[in-house]
């Protein structure tokens, strides 16, 4: 097994999640490849029910049974899919850490928050238990939680939504991991408190150090967060580049659509544009490039799958997977 390119944290390749029901294998997350470096932050960006959720957990290793993993997801010189769940256990939380994207659901509602973050460190930095609460005071004081020693003996019922999200922060944090995986963090909390949660994460990862993965279908959040943008659909990544190549210069028509769908104070309301149709369901997956039903521009050569590679002519890390915005296909629907 090749190692990950140098700078990398975390490197998939090849990703694919299937779940297996009675009428066969439903496959989520089909070939997904992507790579984090230290410092960076990646953004991925879609609709729901698209894939990005099950990417993260899958990564994590956290995706339900039945289902069925293949691909590698590269982290430390090993291979996460072939370690044993012990091994995995040492690393999920301590080495790769993830905030979910509800937070009443992921915490306790039995145990205080304070007994919640301090039972990771007492598990990964095996500290006793008055110095694992003294750095969970310290934790939740460093996501600007106020009187964090009184919060810290509070249940999760007792806290505003954005308090429990920073407490889900504090959680992911506590160990410094390497690499940190956003999934909604910001779903369902006002705009004030979503940019507070937004330069927390930023303001964290400048001290630690740590890669972030933000996962969202908010647009606005990716633009102020990402370095790099990956754009997910049915179950694909389908373009990807640096920030400034993907939001100035879309090239795929699902990338372009969600732009033309975001609110601006300098367009009218009623120029805004839906992309007509839905998400297709995993196991009714339609022949081709899996956008084809809902895209204005397809025509026969879209009924075979595109890769992901460089438009022509472009320099940069610009990936589009869309036969359209490459060569032109010859008039007898040939690639």
């Amino acid at each position: 097994m090749s190692g990950a390119p140098s700078g990398v944290l975390l490197d998939v390749r090849d990703l694919k999640t299937s779940f297996v029901m009675r009428r066969g294998a439903v496959r989520a997350v089909d070939g997904v490849s992507l790579s984090v470096e230290r410092g960076e932050t990646l953004g991925i960006v879609g609709e729901s029910g698209c894939g990005k959720s099950v990417t993260a957990l899958s990564v994590m290793r956290l995706v339900a049974e039945p289902c069925r993993v293949e691909g590698e997801i590269l982290y430390g010189g090993a291979d996460l899919l072939k370690l044993s769940m012990t091994e995995m256990r040492k690393i999920r939380g301590n080495k790769i850490a993830m905030i979910f994207q509800e937070p009443m659901t992921s915490l306790n509602p039995v145990l205080t928050v304070g007994t919640q973050i301090s039972e990771v460190l007492r598990l990964h930095e095996g500290l006793g238990r008055r110095e694992a609460m003294e750095r969970t005071v310290g934790m939740l004081a460093s996501v600007h939680i106020p009187m964090p020693d009184k919060r810290a003996r509070e249940y999760p019922h007792q806290m505003s939504g954005g308090m429990r999200q920073r407490v889900m922060i504090a959680m992911a944090l506590c160990c410094r991991p390497d690499v940190l995986i956003c999934d909604e963090p910001t779903t369902a909390l006002d705009v004030t408190i979503q940019a507070q949660i937004i330069s927390l994460i930023e303001e964290l990862k400048s001290l630690t150090g740590s890669a972030v993965i933000m996962i969202t279908h908010d647009l606005g959040v990716i633009s102020e967060i990402s370095d790099r943008i990956a754009v997910m659909y049915a179950g694909r990544i389908v373009e990807e580049g640096t920030k400034m190549e993907l939001l100035t210069d879309p090239l795929h028509p699902y990338t372009v659509g969600l732009l033309n769908a975001v609110p601006r104070i300098d367009r009218d309301l009623a120029e805004l544009r839906v992309i007509p149709g839905m998400v297709p369901n995993p196991a009714l997956m339609p022949e081709g490039c899996g956008f084809r039903p809902r895209c204005g521009h397809a025509d026969r050569v879209c009924l075979r799958m595109p890769e992901l590679l460089p438009p022509d002519g472009r320099r940069g890390q610009h990936r589009v997977r869309c036969w359209k915005r490459r060569a032109e296909p010859s008039g007898d629907g040939s690639a």
